[in-house]
């Protein structure tokens, strides 16, 4: 059985989370040695629940994963697990990681290129419309993916700004991906996956939507971006909520100011006040990734055939994540720091590759 098939497996077990596979997976060695656990020893589970110890008991051995799998398959829903190759290496490093990952749609768009995450109220004003249009617009033309929560009102607005530029765009969903929420955004979901996007969500068919799905959405949602704009918020928002966690992540957060006495500015005016980058176009956001790779949607070309084995193993693994810091660059190479530095610093003489903030690098 594939891993991510035993992930699927254990995941459609009432009651158990990714951070309770982590804690299981951590006394027992790998995620293979939970199947194959005893009565006794699932009870013998340390810092784990006796309600889910019970389900795990109950629901082990008796799981159809056939069943399950032909439910994704009747509605063309894609998964990978957490220890996949295939898994986005930004979201890999997040607190509490999603262990699966159900998509439709294009996943390498997620490591392709810059993705900006976009999020405001659900009752916009025309102020907030008309930025959330424009700027998504203005940034999908630089090559810059959107990544947004298929929410209705400014959510909307910048996925289908995204999609007018013909550009890639991320819904990040609350609900599974064969009930989309809300309702009315289904069109907006299809358009998105007819122009090469991609739709994820870490719940499995059939999952009841809750309130509590909208919170854990956004650690999903701020995790594969590399930078987060609100747009227009009140002072107690959910899209204040994906703020904080892209702080906690080490993003780049950037807000519209609005009108003062308009309820829908108090939230960006809040974390303006606490440190978030104030911005009136694109070129507020650009100059945070020294952006000259994004330009127009052309992909400068780089000639292979002067790079060394070394130069070519950095150049192909940022290529292959799209964007990758110092120490992720040592990870995925096996190097050692002072000769991946000197590398670096080589191809960017070179203009193969661009620095952004915190040493952070991406194919020019």
């Amino acid at each position: 059985m594939d891993k991510k098939d035993i992930y699927l497996y254990i995941k459609s077990i009432k009651g158990i989370s990714s951070i309770t596979i982590g804690k299981i997976i951590e006394e027992v060695g790998s995620v293979e040695e939970i199947i194959n656990l005893k009565e006794k020893d699932i009870y013998n589970l340390k810092n784990i629940s006796l309600n889910i110890k019970e389900n795990l008991v109950k629901y082990i051995s008796h799981f159809n994963l056939d069943e399950i799998k032909e439910e994704l398959y009747k509605n063309s829903i894609q998964y990978i697990c957490i220890e996949d190759e295939e898994y986005p290496a930004k979201l890999r490093n997040i607190y509490n990681p999603p262990s699966l990952l159900f998509y439709k749609g294009d996943l390498s768009v997620i490591n392709n290129t810059l993705n900006i995450a976009m999020v405001g109220s659900r009752k916009p004003t025309s102020y907030g419309i008309d930025c959330a249009e424009r700027i998504s617009y203005e940034l999908s033309q630089r090559n810059i993916n959107i990544v947004s929560g298929l929410a209705l009102g400014i959510d909307a607005i910048c996925h289908k700004g995204c999609l007018k530029a013909k550009g890639k765009t991320i819904a990040v969903l609350a609900s599974s991906l064969e009930n989309i929420t809300p309702t009315q955004n289904k069109p907006l979901a299809d358009e998105i996956l007819e122009n090469g996007g991609l739709l994820i969500s870490e719940y499995n068919v059939g999952h009841y939507v809750t309130r509590g799905n909208f919170p854990c959405r956004n650690r999903i949602l701020s995790g594969i971006s590399d930078g987060i704009i609100v747009v227009e918020a009140a002072k107690k928002s959910g899209a204040l909520i994906t703020a904080d966690l892209g702080l906690e992540q080490g993003k780049n957060i950037f807000a519209l100011p609005g009108n003062i006495h308009s309820e829908m500015s108090r939230g960006c005016h809040k974390i303006i006040k606490e440190g978030a980058k104030l911005i009136e176009n694109i070129e507020d956001v650009l100059e945070e990734y020294n952006n000259s790779s994004f330009n127009n949607k052309i992909s400068i070309e780089y000639e292979i055939k002067d790079l060394n084995n070394e130069e070519l193993k950095i150049i192909n693994a940022i290529k292959k994540q799209g964007i990758l810091q110092i120490d992720e660059i040592c990870d995925n190479t096996g190097m050692d720091i002072k000769n991946v530095n000197s590398i670096i610093n080589e191809l960017l003489l070179r203009d193969l590759v661009v620095e952004m903030n915190n040493k952070m690098y991406s194919i020019n």
